[in-house]
C-alpha cells in the first residue's frame, strides 16, 4: 500500500521499528537524528545503534536547524518520514503547522522496551536513558497536539499502527 499523500510525519519514540521500516519500504524513510546531532565521519564503520549513548562522536554545531531543513526535504521526496520525539522537533512542527503523528509505547513497558534495544546492539546507558525517558514522556505527551497520538500495545511496532490505519 501507498500513503494517501507525501511527507507524511511520524515521529516516534526509540525501538518502535522506524530503521526496520525504513529499509523495507522505497517509499519510507528513516531520518535517524543522530546522523544530523552528531559529525559521525569519524564512526562510520560502527553500527548506528551501537554509537547511541557514547562520547565517541562530537555534537554537529548544525543541529537542531540541520534536521528541520533535512526533514522538509524529504518530505517532498517520500510518502512517509519517520523522525525521533525530541521537544524541540515537535515545537517545529507546531510552529510551522506540519501535521504530525505521535507514536509512544504504552505505560509500563520499560522491560520490553529495554529488551527490544539490547536486542539492537544499543548500550545499558543508552537503554536506561531511553527507559526513563518513557517515564519522562508521559507526562509531556499532553503539551504537544499531534494529528494523532499513537499508543504501542505490548507486541505491537509501529509498521503494525500504520497498516492499521492504511498508510502503509
Amino acid at each position: 500500500m501507498k500513503a494517501k499523500c507525501k511527507g507524511i510525519v511520524v515521529a516516534g519514540f526509540g525501538a518502535i521499528g522506524k530503521t526496520y521500516l525504513g529499509k523495507k519500504y522505497k517509499n519510507v524513510i528513516d531520518m535517524e537524528s543522530g546522523n544530523f546531532a552528531h559529525i559521525n565521519d569519524d564512526v562510520l564503520d560502527i553500527p548506528i545503534e551501537k554509537r547511541k549513548g557514547t562520547d565517541i562522536r562530537p555534537n554537529n554545531p548544525e543541529w537542531p536547524n540541520n534536521y528541520f531543513k533535512a526533514i522538509i526535504e524529504a518530505r517532498k521526496h517520500y510518502d512517509i518520514v519517520l523522525t525521533s520525539m525530541h521537544w524541540d522537533l515537535l515545537k517545529f512542527y507546531e510552529n510551522n503547522n506540519i501535521p504530525y503523528y505521535l507514536v509512544f509505547p504504552e505505560q509500563g513497558l520499560e522491560n520490553e522496551y529495554a529488551k527490544r534495544c539490547y536486542n539492537r546492539g544499543n548500550n545499558k546507558k543508552f537503554t536506561e536513558h531511553m527507559i526513563e525517558n518513557i517515564k519522562i514522556w508521559n507526562e509531556r505527551l499532553k503539551d504537544f497536539k499531534p494529528q494523532e497520538l499513537i499508543i504501542l500495545k505490548s507486541g505491537q511496532y509501529l509498521e503494525d499502527v500504520l497498516k492499521e490505519r492504511e498508510l502503509i
